[in-house]
Formats: C-alpha cells, sequence, structure tokens
C-alpha cells in the first residue's frame, strides 16, 4: 500500500510548504504530495499554475522549463522526506536529461495542468551509517493520464562542512550585469527576463546574474544557479534560431518642376547634365540622348524594415544538460552556440525532411574552463 508522506502545506494553498523544495516564495512550489510506493519508488503530485510570472507558457504550449522545475523541486523533497537528509544539507546537480512531448504541453488558460510524476531512485550512495550522498532520479510524468515526459537526472549531497571546503574562499558580492540583449531575441516578453547579454560576436552572449530576478534568485546562494544556466540554454537556443525577415519595398516619387524647363542633351561623354545648378529635372531618353520640355524625375527610394517571424519559435523537446563546476556570478560567464540540423527528420504527420529536428550545443565558460554544456532539440512549434 502507497504510504503517504505526512508533509506541511501553504496555508490556503494545495502546495507544499516552501522548505520542502528548497524555496522561499509559496508562489514558487510546483509539488502537491508524495506517496512512498515500496524503497525507492514514489509517486509525487504537481500542478502548474494558469499564470507563472517567469516560465510563462509560449503560444498554446507550457513553458518547457516548468517540466524542468518540477524535475528539480523532487530533489530536496525525496533527500529530505524519503532519505532523512537534514535541512541545511547543500544539493549539487550534476547532470539532466529530459524529453517532453509537446503534445501534452497545451496552456489551458483557465485550468491548472495536474501532473503525477512516477519516480524511482538508483544508484544511491550513503556513508556508512550516515546521511545520503548522491542519488540517480528517474521521472515519467503523465498529465491527466497522457505521457508527458521522462527524466533521468542525478545530484550530490553534502553536508554544510563539506561544502564550505568544496566551495573555499569566493567572492559573493553581487556586480550589475550587462544590459540584455532584446527580449524578442530569446522568445521573451520583459527584458528582465532576458538572461543573456550581445557581444560583438555571432553566436556569443555573456550571462545575466541578476540577483534580484524574483524565480531565479528566489533565495540567495552562492554561485550561478542551475536553473539560470538552463534558461540560458534555452535563450541561446532561441537566439541562435532568431531570424528576421526583411521586406524592401519600392516606391516612385515623381517630381515636377514647371517653373524650370530646360533642355539637356546627353552626348554620351557625361556632360548631357551641363551646368549642374540643381534646378534641372530633365532627363533625356537614353535612346535618343536627347530631351527638353517640363522636368520630371523619378527616384524608386527604397525602404527597409526588419519585423519577427511570423511562425512561433521551435519548441525544445530534448535537454541534456552537465553541470561540470560551480560559476561564479561575480565573474563573467560565455555563453557560445553551435547548431546541427537533421534533415532526413520529421514531424508526426508531415512528409520526410519538412519539419527538421535542430540540436543546439551550447557552453558556457567561465576563466577559460568550461563549467557547463548543454545540448537541446527543438522541432517547429506543434
Amino acid at each position: 500500500m502507497p504510504v503517504t508522506q505526512h508533509l506541511t502545506r501553504t496555508p490556503a494553498r494545495d502546495t507544499l510548504a516552501p522548505h520542502h523544495v528548497h524555496k522561499h516564495n509559496p508562489a514558487e512550489v510546483l509539488l502537491t504530495g508524495l506517496d512512498t510506493l515500496r524503497p525507492d519508488t514514489f509517486t509525487v503530485t504537481a500542478t502548474w499554475p494558469t499564470h507563472h510570472p517567469f516560465y510563462t507558457p509560449t503560444p498554446h504550449l507550457n513553458d518547457p522549463l516548468i517540466f524542468i522545475e518540477t524535475i528539480r523541486q523532487c530533489f530536496p523533497l525525496l533527500a529530505h522526506h524519503a532519505y532523512h537528509l537534514p535541512h541545511g544539507h547543500h544539493l549539487i546537480w550534476q547532470y539532466l536529461t529530459a524529453d517532453i512531448n509537446p503534445h501534452a504541453m497545451h496552456h489551458t488558460p483557465h485550468h491548472p495542468a495536474h501532473l503525477t510524476l512516477h519516480l524511482t531512485c538508483s544508484d544511491i550512495r550513503q556513508r556508512p551509517g550516515g546521511h545520503l550522498t548522491a542519488l540517480t532520479l528517474h521521472a515519467i510524468a503523465l498529465r491527466n493520464g497522457t505521457h508527458l515526459g521522462t527524466a533521468q537526472t542525478r545530484f550530490s549531497a553534502h553536508s554544510p562542512t563539506i561544502y564550505q571546503r568544496i566551495r573555499g574562499t569566493h567572492p559573493n558580492t553581487p556586480t550589475t550585469p550587462p544590459p540584455p540583449t532584446h527580449p524578442t531575441h530569446v522568445n521573451r516578453h520583459h527584458p528582465h527576463d532576458v538572461v543573456l547579454a550581445p557581444t560583438p560576436h555571432p553566436h556569443h552572449w555573456l550571462l545575466r546574474n541578476d540577483t534580484t530576478h524574483p524565480t531565479l534568485f528566489d533565495h540567495p546562494v552562492d554561485h550561478t544557479p542551475g536553473m539560470l544556466l538552463l534558461e540560458a540554454a534555452r535563450q541561446a537556443t532561441h537566439a541562435t534560431h532568431h531570424t528576421t525577415h526583411t521586406h524592401t519595398h519600392t516606391h516612385t516619387h515623381t517630381h515636377t518642376n514647371s517653373s524650370s524647363t530646360r533642355a539637356h542633351t546627353n552626348n554620351g561623354n557625361g556632360n548631357g547634365n551641363g551646368n549642374g545648378n540643381g534646378n534641372s529635372d530633365t532627363h533625356t531618353n537614353p535612346s535618343t540622348g536627347t530631351g527638353t520640355g517640363t522636368a520630371t524625375l523619378t527616384r524608386p527610394t527604397t525602404h527597409t524594415h526588419t519585423t519577427l517571424p511570423a511562425t512561433p519559435p521551435p519548441y525544445p523537446t530534448h535537454i541534456h544538460a552537465t553541470f561540470l563546476q560551480f560559476l561564479e556570478y561575480t565573474t563573467p560567464t560565455h555563453i557560445t552556440t553551435t547548431t546541427q540540423t537533421n534533415p532526413t527528420s520529421t514531424t508526426t504527420g508531415t512528409n520526410p525532411g519538412t519539419n527538421p529536428h535542430t540540436t543546439t550545443h551550447i557552453t558556457a565558460t567561465q576563466n577559460n574552463h568550461t563549467a557547463f554544456t548543454s545540448t537541446i532539440t527543438t522541432t517547429p512549434h506543434p
């Protein structure tokens, strides 16, 4: 029989209390319950709000990063309540792989999304007679019985003493982040939610560690949070895919100078416009070399403007990330991307090659050391 954990809940909400998932703001809590089915096997329930201030839906689809945040919140919940890790211990992300079914991610503006996550833990490490030190989490997520996604991720756990030994001496005074890139380039609406700053180099950005952001820095931390790095990977993917359509419009304006009538002859030596006083608007017909009469001048004028793509941005369906070392938010972090398109990939219901998957490789470096890598595979918006 499942054993329902007796967990405190937020007053007037159906979600767990924030400390269960290492959050301060109750509005950021997505998990609603935990059942133990058997050793190392659990069911977790979650609810996605109809509107989230940061994980905002793309057109008609929920943000894929809200799925990742749901998985992340399972870390502390299981560590503390299933494996008895004391509060105050630190959890460190090692890697994440997630696959998302976009057809189950449809956003319903007036109804929260209710999820059931089937969780299995493996490769569990504990000190002899002591606390949890690491585990791998496998998750299968359902939404109203429909397969929504899967995830596999691993984290390690450390006591405050060991964590301080790992971190050593590091600066912790926040610095002012550089100005953001344009929100539309990264599929965002507000500059405050942009985590990338432009550089002169293509496919190269600086990471913005805005410690005042209410979601990404829900509580004080001493390094760049993992969810911020995943958001940077997602925004860099959108920026790499971002294209603009330049439309050229040609307008013909006819100017008539009726007060000045001149005759000009083009004799082929370039002197046909003779006096060059700017009052003559008579142009000869090049086929005859002569021309007289009331001045008319036709000048084509080109106007160029840039518009955003009419189609929605591609949707992430596969995300992999590896966290190699801590990133200090007081030191510049460089984000770069490369892309690879599989022209033979298809989307259900389309012809081969018409809707290719594109994989973007994202790298974050600091002090010339690679600290974070990610690959995001996108498909055209369903």
